[in-house]
């Protein structure tokens, strides 16, 4: 039984927590990623409460503004 490249620098038990490492790594990377396209991208009907919400708004803070 020859131990070969980094588990024979490590050692058994430190080449499993290494790929743990790396397989980590890759779902918070994946994690990320998702968040990061997720990010600022609503739902059509989402879409359409907060404009009608902002609309809103706007008429009480201006009741002369024109609907537009």
């Amino acid at each position: 039984m020859s131990d070969s490249g980094v588990s024979m620098l490590l050692g058994h038990a430190s080449t499993q927590m290494l790929w743990l490492w790396f397989i980590g790594a890759f779902v918070l990377g994946g994690v990320l990623v998702y968040g990061v396209m997720k990010a600022g991208h609503l739902r059509r009907s989402e879409r359409e409460r907060l404009d009608r919400a902002t609309e809103a708004r706007q008429r009480q803070e201006d009741p002369y503004k024109r609907p537009g």
